[in-house]
């Protein structure tokens, strides 16, 4: 098997929680040549702990006395900058969800990767989860849905709550604001136009933990809604949407972070003749399968047998990783010449289309 030698952009969080054991863990299909973060400190202390031979405090210098890279994993806060320079020295991409704040930077990367024949990969994780897929194909099986509901509370800091009871995360030692203002916030604001700043800080929050809500969903339902209708509080902690589509199919979106220590994170759909529940786990969780939850009616055992029965079935997605089995299919990919991502960068663009609707739909006054 031939090994993809990546460099990772971004030495944070994420980085050491999953990518970098899961990248070590596949060390038969990487090597992981080099890392990068704007705090050099921070990237020489992590090369150190996970015994990656390089570090660096810019990307362009790690592209440039690294050229053997195939790959670059961009992990870092504001992901357009390295994703483009990464690209344009001729490499694949994966990159941390989201792929662009805006649909501007979005298409700029699209037709940067166009233009050079590399790939990006997007992070969505969740579409990896054996549960999920399981939860997708059953969603596929329904003849006529009626209904749908995303369902998302993920606790305080938006879910991060849990991080420190599972990973020792080594931190810059840069103080606070030494890394520069967030461009992102601007740039999102430019492409609105006018919006609550309730409403900026709910689509901020969307690519948190909503966004593979919003990709998961769409997976299963991928066509525009005809219509939105939608509502955010005052802080933009809480946003819910009605989607309305032209069949008459309608989803509601629920989307919350409350002080409660709890996870929960469901798409549920209504059918004709079946109901499907996707309950999928904490992704911060090592190998927590998540399940799928199916009711239908059977048809009557004969003749003068009555009703069939109700039934209930539940499936156990497997206790693979869907991080770590994310990295084997960025393997695959970039190891095939004619291999798309299954979440690639015109899925994440259709992504981001949504979420802008969503949070538009959140500014309307009646």
């Amino acid at each position: 098997m031939v090994r993809v030698r990546v460099g990772v952009v971004g030495c944070g969080m994420i980085a050491q929680l999953v990518h970098l054991p899961y990248l070590a863990a596949l060390r038969d299909r990487f090597d992981i040549v080099a890392l990068c973060d704007r705090s050099y400190d921070l990237a020489r202390s992590v090369a150190e702990r996970f015994h990656v031979p390089n570090a660096y405090a810019a990307v362009e210098d790690m592209l440039a006395k690294t050229p053997e890279l195939d790959a670059v994993l961009v992990l870092t806060t504001d992901h357009r900058e390295p994703v483009l320079t990464a690209l344009e020295h001729g490499k694949h991409v994966f990159t941390e969800k989201p792929l662009g704040h805006t649909v501007a930077e979005t298409e700029e990367v699209i037709a940067a990767a166009d233009r050079t024949g590399s790939k990006v990969m997007v992070g969505y994780m969740k579409r990896y989860d054996s549960g999920v897929r399981r939860g997708l194909e059953e969603i596929a099986r329904i003849t006529r849905p009626v209904m749908a509901r995303i369902h998302i509370v993920v606790g305080p800091e938006y879910g991060n709550w849990i991080i420190p009871e599972l990973s020792r995360i080594t931190r810059s030692g840069e103080p606070d604001g030494a890394a520069g203002p967030d461009e992102r916030r601007g740039r999102v604001a430019r492409e609105f136009g006018a919006a609550s700043p309730e409403a900026l800080e709910a689509y901020m929050d969307m690519f948190g933990v909503w966004s593979h809500d919003v990709n998961v969903y769409r997976a299963a339902f991928p066509a525009p809604p005809a219509s939105i209708k939608a509502h955010c509080s005052p802080d933009g902690t809480t946003l819910t949407a009605s989607l309305l589509y032209s069949d008459g199919f309608q989803c509601v979106f629920q989307g919350s972070s409350t002080s409660v220590r709890r996870f929960e994170e469901s798409l549920t759909v209504w059918g004709e003749h079946r109901t499907v529940m996707l309950d999928i786990s904490n992704p911060f969780l090592p190998n927590a399968p998540s399940t799928v939850r199916i009711w239908r009616d059977e048809a009557p055992a004969g003749p003068g047998a009555g009703r069939g029965a109700a039934v209930e079935e539940t499936v156990t997605g497997s206790y693979e990783e869907a991080f770590k089995a994310q990295l084997a299919h960025f393997h695959e990919c970039v190891g095939a010449p004619g291999a798309q991502p299954l979440t690639n960068a015109h899925e994440a663009l259709l992504d981001t289309r949504l979420m802008i609707d969503i949070v538009r739909a959140a500014t309307e006054r009646p």
